[in-house]
This record gives structure tokens, C-alpha cells and sequence, in this order.
């Protein structure tokens, strides 16, 4: 900044004209006080050039043009001719040609791309920008194009080290209001341009006179950053039918909103008017990035621009913007201005100017990753054949259909990685065989079988469990075919004499086991609840649960789990299964299959759902994998998990079926844990991740030693005997509002009733 403090605000030109001194003692009376100051007189080589544009026809040799100037000069004092022009920021003093002969010489190389008639119409017109950083470069290219007589410059904002990437100014103006330095530098280029700076920004008390006062805008170009003042100015702007032009830096995506012509066209290309008035006021942070999203369509930024937008206020605090693209965006908004005011384009609508798009290489299809699955679907005839080379047992009770209908479907109500719901339901000949549908179920979590039979053993359970209210006692064997690892179980039934003695209530709706990922009440669990949580996984041989209640270790298993999360859904394979294979999105072909996820039930706020989307897409995971990004993705569980009640870890012996009792188990915490009046939130992603870096097949090394890390921090929360392992993570809180119940496939598309005559 300058010693004099009054010097930052100055960016108006100080005219000393060659009227103000009738004669030569006069003007050196005037000069004299600028004696301290640098002076360059231009006069004579821009008179020169003058006459050299002024004679087309002939290629003056420099000897000719002086011989010219020379003739041109008899008798006149040049000291009194043109203008003499102070710049108080610099402590320079200029000689230069009048306006009109300055004018027409600096815009004489513009023809006949703009017509002489054309620049003297545009000079009239005015044009107001809000924004000084990319609206620098709008500025100074309007300017330098004189495509206008006026600009108004609106910025409340001073120039920073950090704005250089962008904006070509020097080091000497730092701290310096952004209209300021643009304001001199337009001066420093055409002195005769008027310009007036708002460096307050743009503010409601003076949103009006930066429209219409000295007269109206004809063009107002929006580069601004504040939301809310994006808004108000076009609702403005639409009142005074001032056309508004906005250029955004990505994929050189530019906004032309004529209201100057379709006084009833909505403000933004409508994508803002489903949304009430109010909200458009004051808008909170948790409401700015959905409004973000629309107002640029995210999906259709770039790869690199969506993968930041997730980062602002993760590892980069604003928007990017590169000095490439806000230099082709000045020159594409003084392009449209141009024709604009020129009445050479009349059209509204958004348009891309995308250089890589253009200029590309041509696609590589040998590299597009194929996910197939290496699976059949479930065949009933080879579950039939299986069950056939059992040997033949006689029931000694056999449920009717409908009650089978209500131990399958009960059955089907346990949780499954991805809601995938890898089981099928074989009743025949008065046995009910469980087998594991591996076409289901494969999917890069799955590593071992581990998420499958996780979800088979709670689904055995819940169907013991229903079969008991129905009055069932069950005899089951387990694995029954070893060379088989379809067959799971078969269930015979025998009828309860003392159905007075079932110790468990079984809810019946489904959303008894729905998933609570959202917010929770601030609560401590009772000793009793502790107690009745560690007796729940007591049935279960080997079995053991650790409630997890410290702050300081629920934060540190919040951020274990959040990193797994972020690994998982960035990883090629885990991203194909997060988004494609489990979500469900609004209108997507699968959006009611009757498995997989409901976005909504995902996302934690709108912010998190927007965040979803954009990940969504490939490219964009492998660029926030890439530079370490994505920590938006998870936050909300990491501290949704630090806020919990608590964690429960069930652990169990190492052994062939661990999995699969630990699936038993977590059903008979799950369902104490619904019966206290709270709600759980199976998270799973770090035991699945620590189970593949065992043989870390499908990891890379940055991925395995970040895993390595992470299993360390883990087991350093945790308490685990020697032989054992971790096999189920279970969030517990006292919910704050309803979960969203998971879809559920229809019941003859996982049970199959096929009975021979007996």
C-alpha cells in the first residue's frame, strides 16, 4: 500500500488541458508544479502514427512521416496541442493526443471487425460489472476493445497474493481495492474512458444507483462471488430490463439473460424458481452449496471444477480459477457484449466455450474399465438337485405357506451390505434351506464372503426368531454340503409344547431394523442398557461386544470410519459398487428394484447429497483419489459416529463360520438395541478394508499403507484377545427422527416353495 493512505482510493486521471493557458507562460506556470514528476511526452510519435493510418495507400518511410509531422507542426507550439494527463498512483505526467485523435488512433486497428460508425455507437453505451477478479480480465478486454464510453466497477474486495494466479496486476497492489487497481490500469490504457468504482460492492443501498444512476446500464456483467448479490442484482437488473452477462470460468461456460427483450424470463434460466423468495435472503451455509449446484448445473462443470467444489472448505477455501480460463472469459464476455449492444445478438441461454472439449485427444476405449460379474444368477433346479442329495428327513412339523411366507419375509428384513440381500429361500418337502445367492452379493466389500455372511447369519436369525413366534421349534444344519458354499442352511420344524417359554418379541414392521444415519439426541446408555446389550450376544458361542462410550475414542472410530468410507468410495471397484451397484437414484431404470440404497437415505443434508452426486461420476473419484480429496464425503459420519451414544464391536474366535455367527449376533444385538427405544447404524467399511489388506489383493500401496495406518489406530481403540476378530461395527444412538426404511425384494423373488407329493 502507499505511505499516503489517500492515495489508494484515487483512480481517476488528472486532465491538464492546453485551454486552461492561453499562452506558453500560462502553461509553464501549470507545469511547473509537476516539475518532481516523471514525464513523458508521447505527443509527437502518436501524432506520427496518426498520420501514418491516415495515409493507407502509401507506406510512409519513417523519413516521409517526419518530413509530415514536421509540416504539420510549422507554426504550432506542441506543448498547447493534445492533452496532458497526471497519474497521481505513479507520479507520471503524460502528453497525448486529444480525445478524438487518442480515440481514433487506439481503436483503428479494430476495423473492419467494428465498423467506424459501430465504435462511435458503442461508445455511448455503458456497461457495469460486479466482481474484480475474473472481472479484471472483463474490464481491462472491454476497455481495451473501447466497447463501451463507460464502466462502473463494483468490488469491496482488496488485491491479495493468492489473486495473481488470476489476475495480471503487480505486486505494488496489494491491498488495494480490486475496482481501484482495475480502474488505473483501464486509465493507464485509455484516460478518456469514465469509470466510477463502488468499493463498497454492491449492497441494497446502492444497487439502484449503480444501475441506472448518470443513466442506465445497457449491459450489467455479473462475475461476483456473493450469492445473494448474484440474485438481488439480476432481480434488479430485470426490473430496469438491463441485459445480464455472466462467464464463470469453467469449461468456458457463459450466461446471457436478455431481460431487456423477455421481461418475464425468470432470473438464472429459472433453475432457482421452485425455491420461495425468502430463501434467497440470508441464505444459511448448509443451503449455499445445493444453490451453488444448480445455479452452475454442476454435472456439467468440468472433472477437475467438480472435484474442487467438494474441497472448498475442506483443503482450499474458495473456487478455483486459473489465469487461462479467465483470460478466454474476458475476451468471450466482451465478445458477446459487443454484438450485444450492436444489436448483432439477441438470443438468452447458457453456452460453453470448452477448450478441452475442442482441443482433445481422442478417446481411449482400451482403458474403460468393464464391472461384470463373474457369478450366475441363483439357479433353482441346482438348488433343488442339492437339496435332493441330502439325506431324507422326515419333519417332523411342517409350516403351512403363509407361514413360511411370514418366517421368509421376516428373514428378509436383516441387514445386508448394500441392502443387496444376497439370500435365497428354498422350502420343500417340510425343510426350509437357506442358500447364498453369490450373483447377488459380489461386489468388492464382499471380500471372503464376509459381507454375505454377515448378512446370512442375521437373516438365519431373524427367521429362528419369527419361527419361534409362530410356535416353531427348529432343528438346523448348518453347511450341510461341503463342496457347496451355496447351501447354507436347512431348518426343520418342530411344533412347541411350551410356546409360553419364547424370549424374544419380535417386531413385526420393517422399519423396526431400519438404518439411523442421521443426526441423534445427546444421550448416555443406563448400566442396565449396557447390560442387556452385552446378554444379547451371549447365545452366541464365543461371541463378545464392546460398548464403546469415551468421546475421545468415538472420535477417533469416527475418523477411522469416515477414512475407510472415503478409500471405499474412491477405490475403481468400491466407487462401481457405492454408486451403481447399491444407490438408488430418483428416475434411475433400478430406483425401485426392491434392493440397494434410496439416496435419500444416504445423504445427511443437501450439501451431502449434492456432494454424492457429483462423486458420483468416475472421473471425478479418481481426481479427488488422486490429490487426496473427498474428505467431504465422509465428514458427516465421522462426526455422526463422535457424537453417538456409543459403538458396539462384536468380536469373535477365529473359525470357518465366524462371519456368519457374527451376522447372528449382530441380530440379536440389533433387535435389544430396537427394543431400549434406540437405533443402530451397522458401519462396516473399515473391517471389510482390513479383512482385504490381509492379502491386499485389489490395493494399491498408497492404499494399503493408509489401511495399514488406519487398522492400527483401530486396534489401539478396541480390545482384542488373542484368535480374534472384529466382525461387526454398530453405531448406537437415541434417534432424533424416523430412518428411511430400505426397499425389500418381493417375496417370490427370494422364496421358492417347491414340494413333492408325500
Amino acid at each position: 500500500m502507499y505511505p499516503y493512505p489517500a492515495n489508494n482510493t484515487i483512480y481517476k486521471p488528472i486532465f491538464i488541458f492546453h485551454e486552461q493557458s492561453t499562452d506558453k507562460q500560462k502553461f509553464n506556470a501549470v507545469l511547473s508544479d509537476y516539475q518532481q514528476k516523471i514525464v513523458l511526452d508521447l505527443f509527437s510519435s502518436q501524432m506520427k502514427e496518426l498520420i501514418k493510418i491516415q495515409n493507407p495507400r502509401k507506406r510512409l518511410t519513417s523519413i516521409e512521416i517526419d518530413e509530415k509531422y514536421d509540416e504539420w507542426i510549422s507554426g504550432k507550439d506542441s506543448d498547447l496541442l493534445g492533452s496532458w494527463v497526471y497519474y497521481p498512483w505513479s507520479n507520471r505526467l503524460l502528453h497525448i493526443l486529444n480525445k478524438h485523435d487518442f480515440v481514433t488512433l487506439r481503436t483503428s486497428r479494430n476495423h473492419y471487425k467494428i465498423t467506424p460508425h459501430e465504435q462511435a455507437t458503442l461508445s455511448e453505451r455503458r456497461i457495469g460489472i460486479i466482481g474484480l477478479s475474473v472481472g479484471h480480465a472483463v474490464a481491462l478486454s472491454v476497455a481495451t476493445e473501447r466497447i463501451c464510453g463507460t464502466l462502473k466497477l463494483a468490488d469491496f474486495d482488496t488485491i491479495e497474493l493468492s489473486n495473481l494466479n488470476r489476475i495480471k496486476t503487480g505486486l505494488h497492489n496489494i491491498g488495494i481495492n480490486k475496482a481501484i487497481v482495475t480502474a488505473r490500469e483501464i486509465a493507464e490504457i485509455d484516460p478518456y474512458l469514465e469509470i466510477e468504482c463502488y468499493t463498497e460492492g454492491i449492497t441494497e443501498d446502492n444497487i439502484t444507483s449503480f444501475l441506472t444512476e448518470g443513466g442506465k446500464l445497457d449491459i450489467l456483467v455479473d462475475e461476483c462471488d456473493d450469492l445473494e448479490v448474484k440474485i438481488s442484482a439480476r432481480q434488479m437488473a430485470k426490473s430496469f430490463h438491463i441485459p445480464v452477462v455472466m462467464e464463470t470460468s469453467d469449461r468456458g461456460m457463459l450466461d446471457v439473460e436478455r431481460f431487456d427483450r423477455e421481461t418475464d424470463r425468470p432470473i438464472l434460466h429459472g433453475m432457482l424458481a421452485d425455491i420461495p423468495a425468502e430463501k434467497l435472503k440470508n441464505i444459511s451455509p448448509a443451503d449455499r452449496f445445493p444453490l451453488v449446484m444448480r445455479i452452475i448445473d454442476a454435472m456439467n462443470t468440468s472433472t477437475r471444477g467438480r472435484a474442487s467444489l467438494l474441497e472448498i472448505g475442506q483443503t482450499i477455501t474458495t473456487w478455483p480459477q486459473l489465469a487461462s480460463a479467465v483470460t478466454l472469459g474476458g475476451g468471450v464476455v466482451t465478445d458477446v457484449c459487443r454484438r450485444i449492444l450492436l444489436d448483432q445478438f439477441t438470443d438468452s441461454g447458457r453456452y460453453y466455450v470448452d477448450l478441452e472439449t475442442l482441443i482433445n485427444n481422442k478417446p481411449d476405449t482400451s482403458t474403460v474399465a468393464v464391472y461384470s460379474n463373474p457369478n450366475t444368477p441363483f439357479d433353482l433346479d441346482r438348488a433343488l438337485a442339492i437339496i435332493d442329495s441330502l439325506p431324507q428327513t422326515q419333519p417332523d412339523a411342517v409350516p403351512n405357506e403363509d407361514e413360511i411366507g411370514q418366517i421368509v419375509n421376516a428373514a428378509t428384513q436383516a441387514y445386508s451390505n448394500g441392502n443387496d440381500q444376497p439370500w435365497k429361500w428354498v422350502f420343500r418337502n417340510g425343510l426350509l434351506h437357506l442358500f447364498h445367492d453369490t450373483f447377488r452379493s459380489h461386489s468388492f466389500s464382499n471380500i471372503n464372503n464376509m459381507a454375505a455372511h454377515l448378512a446370512l447369519g442375521a437373516a438365519y436369525e431373524h427367521a429362528l426368531l419369527k419361527a419361534s413366534q409362530l410356535g416353531y421349534q427348529t432343528i438346523v444344519q448348518k453347511s450341510p454340503v461341503t463342496d457347496s458354499n451355496e447351501l447354507v442352511a436347512s431348518i426343520q420344524f418342530i411344533k412347541d409344547t411350551q410356546p409360553g417359554n419364547q424370549t424374544h418379541r419380535l417386531a413385526e414392521s420393517p422399519e423396526s431394523f431400519a438404518i439411523h444415519r442421521n443426526s441423534s439426541l445427546s444421550y448416555a446408555l443406563q448400566e442396565e442398557e449396557r447390560n442387556a446389550l452385552r446378554k444379547a450376544v451371549e447365545g452366541v458361542s464365543g461371541a463378545d461386544v464392546q460398548l464403546i462410550t469415551e468421546k475421545e475414542q468415538l472420535a477417533g472410530l469416527g475418523r477411522v470410519v469416515a477414512a475407510c468410507d472415503r478409500i471405499m468410495m474412491l477405490h475403481t471397484e468400491g466407487h462401481n459398487d457405492y454408486f451403481n451397484r447399491d444407490i438408488r437414484w430418483p428416475g434411475a431404470e433400478n430406483a425401485n428394484a426392491g434392493d440397494g440404497v434410496p439416496i435419500q437415505a444416504l445423504a445427511s443434508t443437501p450439501a451431502h447429497m449434492a456432494a454424492l452426486s457429483i462423486v458420483k461420476d468416475k472421473k471425478i473419484a479418481a481426481a479427488l483419489s488422486a490429490f487426496g480429496g473427498g474428505n467431504a464425503l465422509t465428514e458427516p459420519i465421522q462426526f455422526s459416529v463422535a457424537d453417538a451414544s456409543c459403538m458396539a464391536i462384536i468380536t469373535l474366535p477365529d473359525a470357518a463360520d465366524q462371519y456368519f455367527l457374527g451376522g447372528v449376533a449382530s441380530q440379536k444385538l440389533w433387535i435389544t438395541v430396537e427394543q431400549l427405544g434406540l437405533g443402530g447404524q451397522p458401519l462396516l467399511s473399515p473391517l471389510f478394508l482390513f479383512e482385504r489388506l490381509d492379502s491386499g489383493v485389489g490395493l494399491s500401496v498408497t492404499e494399503k499403507d493408509k489401511l495399514q495406518s488406519l487398522r492400527n489406530e483401530f486396534q489401539n481403540i478396541i480390545s482384542l484377545k488373542n484368535n480374534t476378530k472384529a466382525v461387526f461395527l454398530f453405531k448406537i444412538i437415541e434417534p432424533e427422527m424416523p430412518a428411511i426404511p430400505l426397499p425389500r425384494l418381493p417375496l417370490n423373488e427370494t422364496l421358492f416353495i417347491v414340494n413333492d407329493a408325500i
